[in-house]
């Protein structure tokens, strides 16, 4: 008697991070399709004077670590996945906020002391003002954009096939806001009769594609361990 097939799940976040997550995808018993929707351009930016570093993404450590030799400073990563690619990348004193920027934002404020310089380095399309809140609890804090999350020309072959009207795959993971941006544009674009159940990391990765996608399932929390659970109810509903 044959194993019944197993659901095919389209990732769409840039990699490195994309292979990673197909590869938890496979032993958690899905079959993974790697399709980003964006790439990570780099470009070279100034870093001003800092005594502690912020990273909201782990592409952000990443492009930081390629500029930068220094690893002496204190690191305040959003979750866990960022984390630990920060200490990979040689930093010793790192911290996990394992929660959302808000959750960052209270972490930093709670450690650092008033005037210390901290710097928040990542994504030119970074979401919600971690900087202005911490500058307004007296810590010095600026941002600078190390790279750009830039959006493929058009959707790769499974996803195209799935917006023809096809069915391609069971469901989307959606990692995040700029992915759920990229998705919901290539909906609305399509001409044919698309239906697609998503699971998000998050509210906000969800909310561009609210009325557009079938069905929408968020992860508990913002990691992917919530993520695979959020979408294992998804498909078996």
């Amino acid at each position: 008697m044959s194993k019944p097939a197993r659901p095919r799940i389209l990732v769409t976040r840039s990699e490195p991070g994309a292979s990673e997550t197909a590869t938890r995808l496979e032993a958690a018993g899905f079959e993974a399709v790697v399709e980003p929707l964006f790439s990570i351009v780099a470009f070279d930016a100034t870093l001003p004077d800092f005594d502690a570093l912020a990273f909201t993404s782990a592409n952000g450590v990443r492009r930081f670590a390629a500029l930068s030799p220094r690893r002496d400073a204190a690191v305040f990563c959003v979750g866990a996945r960022t984390a630990m690619v920060a200490r990979e990348a040689g930093f010793a004193d790192v911290a996990s906020a394992d929660g959302d920027v808000a959750v960052l934002g209270d972490l930093i404020a709670e450690r650092l002391t008033l005037g210390t310089r901290l710097l928040h380095a990542g994504n030119e399309d970074t979401r919600g003002d971690l900087t202005g809140r911490l500058s307004s609890s007296g810590i010095v804090a600026s941002f600078v954009a190390l790279f750009r999350a830039e959006p493929v020309a058009t959707p790769g072959p499974a996803l195209s096939r799935h917006l023809a009207g096809e069915p391609a795959f069971a469901a989307v993971l959606v990692h995040s806001p700029r992915g759920g941006d990229i998705l919901a544009g290539m909906i609305r674009a399509s001409t044919g009769p698309a239906s697609i159940d998503v699971a998000a990391i998050s509210a906000a990765a969800a909310a561009p594609l609210e009325g557009l996608a079938r069905r929408i399932a968020i992860a508990e929390a913002p990691n992917e361990t919530s993520l695979i659970s959020a979408l294992a109810g998804l498909v078996s509903g």
